[in-house]
């Protein structure tokens, strides 16, 4: 008689595809939609005293209907575990778990005017051995945050269903204000409401609201000296995240949480000061 001839039948097996069986397993290699659109501008100058200059700006957009990327080394991205409805593929379509429309970098190096050959102190061993051959550096990135995930709890998995997301009620998802004033609440919950079981939520699988942007400067201080004639060497004094910014993690984004929309979690390091030193002979 099968699962649907007994006295009663459960809703949720009777809105399975296959509701005649207890279970299905479909095992196929899924397609996948992905569209990526970039500029790049790169800027590069060395001029005449020492400095020099590289600079580089991306702008793209990253739209897909791809879930369950891999998320390895990127503890920015968000991952979701495959599509609300695996019958309507369409409906997955939206930003990238990857999209990032803006980032910027850029290298700076000066060579200092003082020392032998140069414009200043040039003059005298001991002047040239305090003050001679040092260099600076600076390397800085700026990128926007990468776009979030919202779910729900998900009351439709007894049909099959991977996730579920919430309805959207029309009011603006995101809040306003610098990162650190929006650690608490960095979505406006009243933006969302829970879908019921048995019926899809229709906010988009990656929203144009994102996590927390990039913004990060390592400087450095080189010298190099000779020591006798066969041995180069050169002493290094390095700040990484010099300006001691935080790169706050992504917010908690399942709706109905406790802490739906609040960030907990530090991505880099503090600043951090090393110094060495290495022989070339």
């Amino acid at each position: 008689m099968g699962t649907v001839g007994t006295a009663t039948v459960s809703q949720a097996q009777l809105l399975l595809p296959y509701p005649q069986y207890t279970s299905v397993a479909l095992y196929n290699s899924d397609t996948g939609l992905a569209y990526y659109y970039a500029g790049y501008f790169r800027a590069q100058r060395r001029f005449s005293k020492g400095l020099s200059v590289l600079a580089s700006y991306t702008w793209s957009r990253n739209e897909s209907n791809v879930l369950g990327v891999s998320t390895a080394g990127a503890a920015q991205i968000s991952s979701l575990s495959g599509a609300q409805n695996a019958y309507n593929k369409s409906a997955e379509q939206s930003l990238s778990t990857q999209d990032a429309p803006n980032g910027f970098t850029t290298a700076l190096t000066y060579e200092l005017p003082f020392g032998r050959g140069k414009p200043f102190l040039r003059s005298g061993r001991l002047l040239n051995a305090i003050a001679g051959g040092w260099s600076a550096n600076a390397v800085g990135i700026a990128q926007t945050g990468f776009p979030l995930d919202v779910t729900q709890p998900n009351n439709n998995s007894v049909i099959g269903a991977s996730l579920q997301r919430p309805n959207a009620t029309g009011l603006p998802a995101a809040t306003t204000g610098s990162t650190i004033s929006r650690l608490n609440d960095w979505f406006n919950p009243a933006a969302f409401s829970q879908a019921a079981q048995f019926t899809f939520g229709d906010i988009n699988p990656f929203l144009t609201v994102r996590g927390p942007q990039l913004f990060n400067w390592d400087v450095s201080a080189f010298k190099s000296f000779a020591v006798g004639e066969l041995v180069k060497a050169q002493f290094r004094a390095e700040a990484l995240n010099a300006t001691n910014t935080p790169y706050f993690g992504n917010p908690n984004a399942s709706y109905t949480s406790p802490t739906f929309g609040k960030i907990t979690s530090q991505i880099n390091n503090a600043r951090l000061i090393q110094l060495g030193a290495r022989f070339t002979f």
